[in-house]
């Protein structure tokens, strides 16, 4: 299984690239990892997804948006994100650094780049449906063809990237009104990123509201505040999210008894837990396995 290595505040430590070439080509399949799920992290470089293959389900800060075969997203510099999917998706996808189209001294940098790296704009969704963006997806593809090579030609990737920016930035930075920069995460936020992170590590025990604000040594009400906030949900509604995705993942994967489901997923009681389940799914734990 792979997974996503993080420092504390969730800044991912893997390099992408080299430094005499900054971006990095991967393909991702979201069954590769741990219950499907690419974990909450962030990097200063951008980063550009293509769907190549199922839906997948991005979470961009608090937004929750899901791309079909054939569409893609950009997602800013230092943008924290997550990945997962109901059944698969395969997601061919670049990590540059922002250096990468030119040089942070240059004035194609301060033109091109920059606006566009400090501005409050977090992502942006690239559909066939609009035109400009059919052609930004069709150099995306051309991009990812490239770089699949083992001795790819690399000025002809940065070419491509480059003319692909051209015309992505073209369009939205006349757009882009004034806004704050994005700056250094503040506190809640960090806060939040503390509290995710004892949730994914403490889903199978018997925690609480409390147990969650505890881990960041703030309040209930602050722990509540600052998530809503940060990624537009509670903590309870979240660790429910994170125990029911486990969950699905067990039943349809294993063979496991329903009532070591529910233990495995915090829930002592099996009649509690498949209550829940049918008011987050729809349906019964048996009803989803058959399904």
């Amino acid at each position: 299984m792979q997974k996503i290595l993080t420092t504390d505040d969730f800044r991912e430590t893997k390099q992408h690239g080299l430094p005499e070439f900054p971006l990095q080509f991967y393909i991702d399949d979201t069954r590769d990892f741990y219950n499907s799920q690419v974990n909450w992290h962030w990097h200063n470089e951008f980063e550009i997804v293509l769907v190549s293959e199922g839906t997948v389900i991005f979470h961009i800060g608090r937004h929750t948006l899901t791309l079909c075969a054939g569409e893609a997203v950009f997602i800013n510099s230092r943008i924290l994100h997550q990945f997962t999917a109901e059944n698969y998706g395969i997601m061919p996808n670049i990590v540059f650094a922002p250096e990468f189209i030119a040089p942070a001294e240059s004035i194609v940098y301060r033109k091109y780049v920059a606006p566009l790296e400090k501005s409050a704009l977090e992502y942006l969704v690239l559909k066939k449906t609009c035109a400009w963006q059919s052609q930004v997806l069709e150099l995306l593809e051309a991009l990812f063809r490239c770089l699949s090579y083992d001795n790819f030609h690399e000025l002809q990737a940065r070419n491509i990237l480059s003319e692909a920016w051209l015309i992505m930035t073209g369009q939205i930075l006349p757009v882009i009104k004034e806004a704050q920069p994005k700056g250094q995460k503040n506190f809640s936020y960090n806060s939040v990123m503390v509290m995710i992170q004892y949730i994914q590590h403490h889903h199978m025990e018997s925690i609480c509201l409390e147990d969650i604000a505890s881990s960041a040594n703030i309040s209930k009400n602050t722990a509540i505040r600052y998530f809503q906030a940060n990624i537009g949900m509670s903590p309870v509604d979240y660790l429910l999210k994170c125990r029911m995705g486990i969950a699905c993942k067990m039943l349809r994967e294993t063979s496991d008894k329903i009532s070591h489901i529910a233990a495995s997923v915090g829930y002592e009681n099996a009649g509690y837990f498949c209550r829940l389940f049918r008011k987050h799914t729809g349906v019964s734990p048996g009803e989803y396995r058959r399904l």
